[in-house]
């Protein structure tokens, strides 16, 4: 029998060898983040995006370490074969290859600061937890792509008029990285509104498909994905999901996402997503500023 791992916060519980260690480390782990995000306001993170004052708030100071830790592991981290792979916070992710940087979803008060790193950048819709307005000015006015289904990005002579705007299946080539775009549903009313995006190095395959809430437009067709960066929250049938995308390993993203007030992915929640994800491999909840891969 293959043995199933969930990875918790950094930490490592086999649930064949130790299900009573395992299902111990993750209780703590989501309690003690749950009950420091229960502490920031949706009020004081709009605040802490204005002026950089963690108020002394737990949470707000493991964020603003984030970006630190990942900026430094980014640029310090020499990638052989498989991508290098960092949560920065929510859905906002920066991988590393042998031959570029990118990101996706990548929003923090000091985004732009990622820019000149960055060869380009995916967006999967026109919400402000997801697009980080500065990052793509930045972007846009050094003539780098940024793909998605809503900005103009002109500054990208390569593609000539559409620049990084898709709103369709388009497979893009940059660098050492192809990536298909395709529409899907953030929920029942906002149909194609979120861009997934299928990423191919080499071999490696990643799959982040933003806030879908629906399940019925997900697949990948390069093959089964290495790593599934994945909301399981709008709404979304997370074991029909799982049973299309057919992950070898998915992260889960959009934690505690603080700019809610309601409405965050909370501890009940992620543990009710992980009961349903049973069958799609390695399971792993990462936090801000973790490396995955």
């Amino acid at each position: 029998m293959m043995e199933r791992r969930t990875f918790v916060g950094g930490a490592l519980a086999s649930a064949i060898a130790a299900p009573a260690m395992a299902e111990r480390s993750q209780e703590d782990f989501l309690d003690v983040w749950q009950r420091d995000t229960d502490k920031v306001e949706a009020r004081a993170y709009r605040e802490y995006l204005r002026d950089g004052d963690t108020r002394s708030l737990v949470s707000l100071e493991k964020l603003d370490r984030a970006f630190d830790k990942v900026m430094r592991e980014v640029k310090e981290t020499e990638v052989g074969g498989t991508p290098a792979v960092w949560s920065l916070y929510n859905m906002g992710y920066v991988v590393k290859t042998r031959g570029a940087v990118f990101a996706v979803d990548l929003v923090h008060r000091r985004a732009a600061e990622f820019a000149p790193i960055l060869d380009f950048l995916l967006v999967t819709h026109n919400h402000d937890d997801h697009f980080h307005r500065e990052l793509y000015r930045t972007m846009d006015r050094a003539g780098k792509t940024v793909i998605s289904n809503f900005l103009d990005n002109y500054g990208v002579k390569d593609w000539r008029r559409d620049g990084g705007f898709t709103r369709s299946e388009k497979v893009f080539k940059i660098k050492d990285t192809e990536i298909r775009t395709s529409l899907v549903d953030h929920n029942a009313y906002l149909v194609d509104f979120t861009t997934a995006f299928e990423i191919r190095v080499g071999g490696w395959i990643a799959y982040h498909t933003g806030d879908c809430g629906v399940s019925a437009k997900l697949g990948t067709k390069w093959g089964r994905p290495d790593l599934w960066m994945f909301f399981p929250g709008c709404g979304i049938d997370v074991a029909d999901a799982v049973g299309r995308v057919r992950p070898r390993r998915t992260v889960f993203g959009h934690l505690w996402e603080l700019g809610h007030q309601t409405g965050r992915l909370t501890a009940p929640l992620i543990r009710r997503a992980l009961a349903r994800s049973k069958g799609c491999g390695d399971v792993t909840v990462r936090l801000w500023g973790e490396r995955i891969s």
